[in-house]
């Protein structure tokens, strides 16, 4: 008989991470109004997840579920097809940057899988305005600004990602829960 790829054990923390990345960002709003703030967050908890769940496909399935949700509620303020499509390109994006850097703990790979994973929701946000019609120097300006806080604040979640995993090994987590498997 052929194993699932993911178990169902798996499938309800990916769930529950999901879950977390949406009430993250609902009650977690910094009043800082910088763009890409929320990455802080965001990033986080998706690097924990992936590592939670390690198997490839962990964070993207993570951001397909977030993105669902989130759209369902009625987040983000373009539109639910840009709020589904901003959430999943997060988990993608990070799958991406796990695949080629491995080693979400080590505090540089960390910082790195944050942006890059971080910089997929600023790719849908620019593919949108061309979408839409705005002058692609007009958009460059525009979002010259928010990269660099997508870039920053990516950056420092995926810090405060990795910082997570190892004080969650250092409790014991991770042996746990190879015990309950």
């Amino acid at each position: 008989m052929k194993q699932p790829y993911f178990s169902t054990f798996q499938l309800i923390l990916l769930a529950f991470f999901a879950g977390l990345v949406v009430v993250a960002k609902i009650s977690l709003k910094l009043p800082l109004q910088l763009p890409g703030h929320s990455g802080l967050f965001w990033m986080a908890i998706i690097i924990v997840a992936s590592q939670v769940v390690p198997r490839p496909g962990a964070a993207s399935l993570v951001g397909l579920t977030s993105g669902i949700l989130a759209a369902f509620l009625g987040m983000g303020d373009l539109g639910a097809l840009n709020t589904f499509f901003s959430y999943l390109a997060v988990g993608v994006f990070t799958d991406l940057a796990l695949f080629i850097l491995r080693s979400p703990e080590n505090l540089v790979n960390a910082a790195l899988i944050g942006m890059l994973g971080h910089l997929g929701k600023f790719l849908v946000k620019w593919l949108f305005g061309i979408g839409a019609g705005a002058p692609v120097g007009f958009l460059a300006t525009g979002l010259a600004w928010s990269f660099v806080g997508y870039v920053v604040w990516g950056a420092l979640g995926g810090l405060l990602g990795a910082l997570t995993l190892k004080a969650l090994r250092k409790a014991g987590f991770f042996a746990y829960l190879m015990e309950k498997r």
